[in-house]
């Protein structure tokens, strides 16, 4: 009878790479494009709230200060187009220079493609300019979701700011 040798080097490296073929074949990427509202106090149905001044005396008036969020994810840029989930979470001024915040999000999607679905988004919101931010996972259609969220500020009013959101997910 015959033995077949399986301790060649060549066959473990072949069943490696396949192994490897088969996992970076299921993985796929997705960008999705869309807008939040925010609405402050003096608005109807305000979705911000902050706490109270934690440091005066920071350069900004606002390190240490925390809020919470719930604010409406629009499918475009008018405040009319059709609502398509919900963008919640927190923030902590951490930045004594007060030009960035920290964020933790929620992004529920409540209609459309990947309605009851989410992505969970960790990280720095720059004040001002672009944010670039880490999916750090997600539910239903998301589950295993890395990758990351570009957004910045694309229309201020006296009591709404509408943020443009990117996101690039891989699973």
């Amino acid at each position: 009878m015959m033995k077949m040798a399986v301790s060649s080097p060549s066959f473990f490296l072949f069943l490696i790479l396949s192994f490897a073929v088969v996992a970076f074949a299921q993985h796929h990427s997705t960008h999705l494009h869309f807008y939040a509202l925010e609405r402050f106090f003096g608005s109807p149905n305000p979705t911000v709230a902050f706490s109270v001044n934690l440091h005066p005396e920071s350069p900004m008036e606002g390190f240490g200060n925390l809020g919470v969020f719930d604010d409406i994810i629009l499918a475009g840029l008018d405040p009319n187009s059709p609502v398509i989930g919900r963008l919640q979470g927190s923030t902590a001024n951490t930045d004594l220079t007060g030009h960035s915040l920290t964020t933790i999000i929620n992004l529920v999607f409540t209609a459309g493609e990947y309605n009851g679905s989410s992505l969970m988004v960790l990280g720095r919101n720059q004040v001002g300019g672009l944010s670039d931010r880490s999916i750090t996972g997600g539910t239903g259609q998301f589950r295993l979701a890395r990758g990351y969220v570009l957004s910045r500020v694309v229309n201020v009013t006296g009591t709404t700011v509408i943020f443009e959101f990117d996101v690039y997910v891989t699973q």
